[in-house]
């Protein structure tokens, strides 16, 4: 069985943020950053981007931290108990920043293990084995795509990169042109190799964000409605209405009230 020891999802911490451990801990921790960071790799301090999981191994030497405003990340501590070891099952790469185009499904997955952690369920250990088992798997799945989607254009990273900054902050103006200046080209070459890459549009992209972030803080506060909307990015809570019911086929009431928390 995996045993989630401790963890933290979203979590936040004040400028000049350190963490220091240098025997490590006699579990793996699993970190996703959200934030830019600073992370000791091979006796040299690396500045990270977000987007980024780091799996440490037992034991092992730990440095890092954060200079800016905040740091943001999810952390869990685990490891297996009465089995062998997945991470080695699955040779998951350990001690190195990699970076995710989808870490905000991995990051699913820590909101779904502490919401269960802090349930009476008599299944709670089991839900929370299970839970991070398909994290595991998922960031395996991650991982393993990585070197052939890179290979495809040499594009592809920073477009990588700049498909998980939309789901991760939603509520920034992105427009086309925001959009092609951080992956320096054109609006319109910019366009024709996002859809190519993704298979929709880039705007389309963000309106999907910002619906999976709608859906969040539906299912999860009691924010009121217009308040929900502008952290999603709209400035007429009218427009995001319409357009939530026209993604979800129901407004943001009546969905907050068939998913209560």
């Amino acid at each position: 069985m995996i045993q989630v020891v401790n963890g933290g999802y979203e979590s936040r911490h004040k400028k000049k943020f350190k963490i220091f451990r240098s025997n490590g801990v006699p579990n793996y921790i699993l970190l996703l950053v959200k934030t830019d960071a600073c992370f000791e790799i091979d006796g040299i301090m690396e500045n990270t981007l977000p987007n980024m999981a780091i799996l440490y191994d037992r034991n092992t030497y730990t440095h890092y931290g954060c200079d800016q405003d905040d740091y943001i990340n999810d952390w869990i501590h685990f490891d297996f108990f009465d089995e062998p070891s997945l991470v080695d099952q699955l040779h998951l790469p350990l001690n190195r920043p990699i970076y995710l185009p989808q870490l905000h499904h991995l990051s699913n997955y820590v909101r779904l293990l502490f919401h269960v952690n802090t349930t009476n369920s008599i299944h709670k250990q089991d839900i929370q084995d299970s839970l991070m088992r398909i994290l595991l798997l998922s960031l395996d799945s991650q991982i393993k795509s990585l070197p052939e989607l890179v290979n495809v254009n040499r594009h592809y990273q920073i477009f990588d990169q700049l498909k998980s900054n939309i789901h991760n902050t939603p509520h920034q103006k992105w427009t086309v042109d925001t959009m092609a200046s951080f992956v320096h080209m054109s609006p319109y070459y910019f366009q024709h190799l996002y859809k190519e890459f993704f298979h929709i549009s880039c705007m389309q992209e963000v309106i999907l964000a910002r619906m999976e972030r709608a859906r969040f803080y539906l299912s999860t506060t009691d924010l009121p409605v217009k308040t929900i909307a502008l952290q999603c990015g709209y400035e007429n809570d009218l427009h995001f209405v319409r357009q939530f019911k026209k993604k979800e086929g129901l407004t943001p009431t009546q969905y907050r009230k068939l998913n209560p928390y």
